[in-house]
């Protein structure tokens, strides 16, 4: 949707950053950080302390996977919403809302007393704070006069940066020696300090009422994904012959969304502008965004466990062992940043796509009941490297050329579509883990009875095979990025944040797990 106030990732104009003192631009500064840091944090604290959650509720990792894959696909659905709402409301009411809600959702999920409360607090924690970090970024961006933004932007990127470093090892440390539930109640300060300072020092933004909102597109996008994700996560466990929970509910999800194209494309203020798919830097660029964060989601959320629920390590050792990856990327990012203006993206996507795909091929001949964590580090290392080699670049390639009212929109639809294709990978990829443990399984116990020895070996290769996978859906990256075109010498590149990923999106900031 086209508006005066862009939520998506071109700030705020108007009364909004005219009234934008010295004082009051911090206190912006301030407030952003706060909704934005927990947003991250929350999206990467639950992996490492998830075998607790399962322990506690006696749950398997398929049911407790939800947990994850909830949150981030109610957060997408909601971010595409944002910008209308923000507009219709004003960006205070929204973003005191949004941290409210995940404020108050987030003391919900710590007293959770099973599995399926947990979810559902989780669905409504993601949604609530949807639009945290999209607003985040818009109000540092427009409360900044335009010489102070790359300023305003390093300081607003330290946090969003270390945020996803330092999730996994919060996350490993609260369930290990507090209580699992702590991962929840610790955004209870923050978003408590949150709330004050919005309340008592941000000013309202210019309302924009008359603005269209396109229910019927937000209804079937949301219940199409929904629907979609249900049936993925069961198909494993049911098989194809369910169906009340996978094979109705998969193609019903499939019927809701083929209707939503072509209504979408018809549509004059469309929740997500599809035409911008004709446009090749922007394809291309989502392909590759897909394809990588596939393959990292499902594969980052996989690693806690087989750490934790193989190898014996207890929650914070997993996350200490983790946060290499995620002190290699924030070099990445900065190395990255240094190296587009001279090089584009081509070059630094297909860098990123090979160290990407080098590391998670060689994790999966790594995984093993006996193998050195030592030679793990490395690995992560070159890992969380490349990534902001092949995300950073591909999004800013992405957003090259589009400007103007165009661009929310497309941060928009970049981001909806990321989180969509993150929850979907990890439900895929669990579900490919139980299907190779059986098959695994029935080859070792030569479909005789199974020992505790033979079905921890099935779950081994079972890892293997998904992270073998991984590596090889990295490849067609190499031949996608030649299809990227640079800009003209004398184009500057789209803006980004210092973090270098679009500012509509948490999920990219969290490429460092």
């Amino acid at each position: 949707m086209s508006t005066h106030f862009h939520v998506s990732g071109t700030g705020i104009t108007g009364p909004l950053a005219r009234r934008a003192s010295d004082n009051y631009k911090w206190w912006v500064l301030i407030t952003a950080i706060f909704g934005a840091f927990v947003s991250i944090l929350d999206a990467t604290v639950v992996n490492t302390a998830l075998p607790h959650i399962q322990l506690a509720f006696g749950t398997d990792l398929h049911t407790a996977s939800y947990v994850v894959t909830g949150y981030l696909l109610a957060q997408g659905v909601v971010i595409a919403a944002s910008g209308f709402l923000a507009n219709r409301f004003g960006i205070k009411r929204v973003y005191l809302l949004s941290l409210a809600l995940f404020t108050f959702f987030s003391a919900l999920c710590g007293l959770a007393w099973n599995i399926d409360i947990l979810i559902f607090f989780r669905v409504l924690q993601g949604a609530g704070g949807a639009a945290l970090f999209p607003l985040s970024f818009s109000l540092v961006f427009g409360a900044f006069p335009e010489e102070q933004r790359g300023l305003a932007n390093g300081i607003f990127g330290i946090p969003v940066l270390v945020a996803p470093a330092l999730g996994p090892v919060i996350g490993g440390y609260l369930a290990q020696y507090v209580d699992w539930r702590w991962i929840f109640y610790i955004n209870l300060p923050i978003g408590i300090i949150g709330i004050i300072i919005c309340w008592r020092m941000m000013h309202e933004s210019e309302l924009q009422r008359t603005l269209p909102f396109d229910l019927r597109g937000f209804l079937l996008i949301a219940s199409g994904l929904g629907l979609l994700l249900f049936g993925l996560s069961n198909l494993a466990y049911d098989g194809w012959g369910s169906l009340l929970t996978v094979t109705g509910p998969s193609i019903l999800a499939l019927l809701l969304l083929a209707a939503y194209i072509p209504i979408e494309l018809r549509t004059a203020q469309p929740l997500l502008d599809l035409r911008l798919f004709k446009r090749r830097n922007y394809l291309v660029g989502s392909l590759i965004t897909w394809v990588a964060f596939a393959c990292l989601f499902g594969s980052t959320f996989l690693l806690p466990q087989y750490l934790q629920v193989l190898r014996g390590l207890s929650s914070f050792q997993a996350g200490l062992l983790l946060a290499p990856q995620g002190l290699a990327s924030m070099v990445g990012t900065i190395v990255v940043g240094l190296l587009y203006s001279r090089l584009g993206a081509r070059p630094l996507v297909i860098m990123g796509a090979i160290a990407v795909a080098l590391a998670t091929y060689l994790m999966s001949q790594w995984l093993s009941l006996t193998s050195l964590f030592a030679e793990l580090i490395p690995l992560l290392i070159v890992l969380g490297f490349g990534l902001p080699f092949l995300l950073q670049s591909t999004s800013t390639a992405a957003l090259t050329g589009i400007e103007g009212t165009t661009l929310p929109g497309a941060n928009t639809l970049l981001s909806v579509s990321r989180s969509a294709v993150s929850s979907l990978a990890v439900a895929g990829l669990v579900n490919l883990v139980q299907a190779q443990r059986l098959v695994h399984q029935a080859a070792l116990a030569h479909n005789g009875p199974v020992s505790a020895a033979v079905a921890q070996q099935a779950q081994v290769l079972a890892y293997q095979d998904v992270y073998l996978l991984s590596a090889l859906v990295t490849l067609p990256i190499l031949v996608l990025a030649f299809f990227l075109r640079s800009p003209r010498r004398t184009q500057k590149p789209e803006p980004t944040t210092t973090f270098g990923v679009s500012p509509q999106t948490p999920e990219a900031a969290i490429e460092t797990r």
